[in-house]
């Protein structure tokens, strides 16, 4: 009993609000760096309120993209066949010839589009309904033809920066900065967790003592509607958490009864879907994003990997995972309620505030560095040192040599930088990610 009140004290601790960075949190390498990009100590505070205000408008522009990748995709409001939203773009634009606004909706989009917003006027109780029935809360009282040309304009940016992104940015030699100025997706796959485990068990390789008891995962996002390959298996659901929670008891390297890991999100549905989760313990519907088929082989360490996923924090729930794709993994794991005790959510905008309260042992950030500019990584970064203990390990998988640099300029140096293989294609490059393993000075 005295084990578990001192767990929960901890965890009220470390759930503590958001705070605005200031300038005298920087070091001077990161305070010299953003003053050879412009940004001084006079104009500093001016700068941070700037980045927060385009920060809340790109999450409402990346929950836009969803909304446009779930129309296009979703078989769950309509029988309409799908539409790869990638093959959309390249035909309206090509059609355009124009960047004028809004772009015509083809005639099968808008078939789809008119499906949509029956579906969410009526009272289908689908989450992904649901959470788009939010977000179009403020146009439910348009007539129809104006809530199609709110659809259209945000078709139409969606359509622009998809063409964009697979037709010319590489040709262009714009791919690295593509993500800088795009809505912030919440998007997260099953595969994620795997390479996080592998840096997980890097770590403890070098430093096998170590106990890690309170954790930070930056950005866990949710599966909400990724732009090509959708999956309906089962309701939107936060991965990561869970998939950290797991690695870090298997590993060896925490104690589910004195664990906490906080979730932080700058999108306030992906905070509220975690403290609910936490309050009920979901039931995992896991499907691999990627399957096997005749020029795709997952890894053994993959396969391995997805096996043993959810064992520690949960168990094996009857039935597994109806309608999940041939060749994909698939699982379904019921979160135990002491798994659920450790997971707590905050928001949290990781370029402009900290945490604060107590440090972390462990920050793990995927998928969001690519985000950023330059002076919002280095923000960035100097939030995740100053939220970090001394000895506390990073794990990212952005593994440009800027970012290494900035890093560093942070008080972040460098250890360990793994590649890790999900799947070999015949004729092409295996499918991977890169883990990156930092320590805070």
């Amino acid at each position: 009993m005295v084990r578990g009140t001192l767990a929960l004290a901890a965890a009220i601790v470390i759930a503590a609000a958001a705070r605005p960075v200031t300038w005298s949190d920087l070091t001077p390498a990161v305070q010299a760096r953003l003053e050879q990009a412009g940004v001084t100590a006079a104009g500093f505070d001016a700068k941070v309120a700037d980045l927060d205000r385009s920060a809340r408008s790109r999450v409402l522009e990346g929950d836009y993209d969803h909304l446009i990748f779930y129309i296009l995709q979703s078989t769950h409001f309509t029988t309409l066949p799908p539409i790869e939203p990638a093959l959309s773009a390249r035909r309206a634009i090509t059609a355009a010839m124009t960047d004028r606004q809004p772009l015509p909706l083809p005639a099968d989009v808008e078939a789809r589009v008119s499906a949509f917003l029956a579906a969410i006027d009526a009272r289908d109780d689908d989450p992904r309904l649901a959470y788009f029935r939010s977000l179009m809360a403020n146009s439910r009282e348009m007539p129809l033809e104006m809530r199609k040309k709110v659809v259209a304009l945000q078709y139409t940016r969606a359509m622009w920066f998809l063409h964009f992104k697979e037709f010319a940015a590489a040709k262009a030699g714009h791919a690295e900065q593509l993500y800088e100025s795009r809505g912030l997706s919440t998007d997260t796959e099953v595969e994620a967790g795997y390479a996080v485990q592998v840096g997980l068990g890097v770590s403890k390789g070098l430093e096998p003592s170590k106990r890690i008891r309170r954790v930070l995962i930056v950005g866990p996002g949710m599966d909400l509607a990724p732009r090509t390959g959708m999956l309906e298996a089962g309701p939107p659901e936060s991965y990561q958490p869970w998939a950290v929670i797991d690695a870090l008891v298997s590993l060896g390297l925490s104690k589910m009864d004195d664990l906490v890991v906080v979730g932080a999100d700058i999108n306030p549905r992906v905070v509220d879907h975690l403290r609910a989760s936490a309050a009920t313990p979901p039931e995992l519907r896991l499907v691999s994003g990627l399957g096997a088929s005749d020029t795709v082989t997952l890894t053994s360490g993959y396969r391995e990997y997805f096996a043993a996923l959810g064992g520690s924090v949960g168990q094996a729930a009857a039935g597994g995972v109806g309608g999940a794709p041939a060749g994909h993994l698939s699982k379904a794991v019921r979160v135990s309620a002491a798994a659920a005790r450790a997971l707590r959510a905050e928001p949290l905008d990781i370029v402009t505030e900290q945490l604060s309260g107590e440090t972390f042992d462990l920050i793990i950030a995927t998928n969001i560095l690519p985000y950023f500019d330059h002076v919002e990584r280095l923000l960035a970064l100097s939030n995740i040192a100053g939220m970090l203990a001394p000895g506390g390990v990073f794990l990212h998988n952005d593994a440009r040599p800027e970012v290494l640099e900035d890093a560093a300029a942070a008080g972040l140096a460098g250890e360990q930088l793994r590649q890790v293989i999900i799947a070999d294609v015949k004729g092409a490059p295996p499918l991977g990610d890169t883990i990156v393993l930092h320590r805070r000075r």
